[in-house]
């Protein structure tokens, strides 16, 4: 089976973290709780391009891409995620597409905020990155 491909994006803001609290949405896993931004990757664009547009449609937010992370299988949906973690260019946010909201928390609150389904999604090294266990350069 093919699996489709999707980006999430860890962005950075002096020392805070991006989150998004999905819009009612019956049936999503995510539905009406906070995560971690992304979406799917169009036939036409690259990962990078997509984190890119992904978050000026759900965040308002100009980002730059610093570096990939991880991939992890989700066998739930059978996407392929691979994570980046990004520099937002300003922090001036705006909701939209499929988030009700989006704001910047520190970095230590995010596992906390996120709901236990989407955490459980994350790959190991995600984990380390918010358990502060160590840095991404």
């Amino acid at each position: 089976m093919e699996y489709g491909r999707a980006v999430v994006a860890i962005v950075e803001y002096e020392g805070k973290v991006l989150v998004g609290k999905k819009i009612k949405k019956p049936g999503h896993p995510l539905s009406e709780h906070w995560h971690i931004p992304g979406g799917t990757v169009r036939d036409d664009e690259t990962h990078e391009k997509a984190i890119v547009r992904e978050l000026e449609e759900e965040a308002g937010l100009e980002v730059e891409v610093i570096e990939f992370i991880e991939e992890r299988q989700v066998e739930e949906n059978k996407m392929r995620a691979r994570w980046y973690l990004c520099r937002a260019l300003h922090d001036n946010l705006k909701a939209g597409d499929d988030l009700s909201d989006v704001k910047f928390i520190e970095k230590d609150k995010v596992k906390s905020l996120c709901s236990e389904i989407g955490v459980s999604l994350w790959p190991p090294k995600v984990v380390e990155y918010f358990n502060q266990e160590f840095q991404i350069s």
